[in-house]
């Protein structure tokens, strides 16, 4: 499948295609065993693959993906974005900060959920630890935002961003 795959990816690079995003639906389910030995070998060849063609990947790692962090460090530095659905982002620096560029950071239950008092401070607080020294894109942990979610919490999401987010 590798080089069906990348040859799809390539084939956009014309079109001034910068990254390839590759959503991933498996990985929670795997035990680390399958995961190493089976998805993982596959997974890491299209990523370098591209990386070597110019292309960074954007890989959505759904789900809880606790267990497989430390192999995104077998991955070129710089290689493209580990975007979060579950996995707890400051638990992603701990172990591939510096490394790699780490998305996601906002549940879609904070949104719909908290009082915006408690976004404030969930974005100042993640903020505050996630900044030094690791590249971050604060994002909700899914590809969108509910239209459940009240507008006064979008609205302080983004405040509180603009205010806790500059260096």
């Amino acid at each position: 499948m590798v080089k069906p795959i990348v040859k799809v990816a390539l084939s956009l690079k014309p079109a001034g295609a910068k990254y390839a995003f590759i959503p991933l639906h498996l990985n929670e389910y795997l035990s680390p065993k399958i995961y190493n030995e089976f998805y993982w070998p596959t997974l890491r060849k299209i990523i370098v693959d591209l990386y070597g063609q110019g292309i960074r990947s954007l890989v959505f790692f759904e789900g809880w993906h606790d267990p497989y962090l430390e192999t995104i460090l077998e991955l070129p530095k710089g290689w493209g974005i580990a975007y979060f659905e579950k996995t707890d982002v400051r638990k992603a620096k701990r172990i591939i900060g510096g490394h790699t560029c780490i998305m996601g950071g906002i549940s879609p239950s904070l949104l719909l959920e908290a009082t915006p008092e408690k976004i404030k401070e969930h974005v100042k607080d993640l903020l505050g630890e996630m900044k030094p020294g690791v590249g971050l894109i604060l994002s909700p942990g899914v590809a969108d935002i509910s239209k459940a979610v009240p507008p006064e919490n979008l609205r302080v999401l983004i405040e509180a961003v603009e205010e806790s987010g500059r260096y």
